[in-house]
């Protein structure tokens, strides 16, 4: 029941957007679009996101890490500096959702990681409850820039 209640938060399925879908027929240029009012552009969200994803799921497999600092974790710049680097960034978070959602289908998802009290389950929920909150905030810019909602979902809302 927890792999399957995990897994779906990991994708924003019965609650939220999907996660996966976040960036969908965003361009570049407007991921880098900083909205008037908003502390935040997509671009900047988007690298944010996949900072503290990839801590996660370095935390998940044990390995060695430095301690995260929420400064590095926020883009110099608030658009990427072409194409390739936003798409990037995308198939990046992309690869790391998934690989968080085949973490979350394991086994032992309740016992100590590395003899700590932290469990695989709980650093699953502290990255749902991140994305969930930044999902937000992307959907929010995307409003202000007009590019919400997808064109290839418009129907579905």
């Amino acid at each position: 029941m927890i792999n399957r209640y995990l897994q779906n938060g990991l994708q924003g399925k019965y609650a939220h957007y999907q996660t996966d879908m976040l960036f969908d027929s965003l361009s570049w240029e407007q991921a880098g679009e900083k909205p008037e009012g908003s502390p935040h552009s997509v671009w900047e969200l988007l690298f944010h996101m996949n900072y503290w994803q990839d801590f996660i799921l370095v935390e998940l497999n044990e390995e060695k890490t430095e301690s995260p600092e929420d400064l590095k974790s926020w883009p110099s710049s608030p658009s990427p500096s072409n194409e390739k680097e936003y798409t990037d960034a995308v198939t990046r978070f992309l690869k790391s959702l998934g690989r968080a959602t085949q973490q979350a289908s394991k086994d032992s998802l309740e016992e100590g990681i590395g003899g700590r009290k932290r469990t695989p389950a709980d650093l699953l929920m502290v990255l749902i409850n991140h994305n969930s909150y930044h999902g937000g905030q992307v959907v929010f810019a995307r409003r202000l820039i007009g590019a919400w909602p997808p064109p290839s979902t418009q129907d579905d809302n």
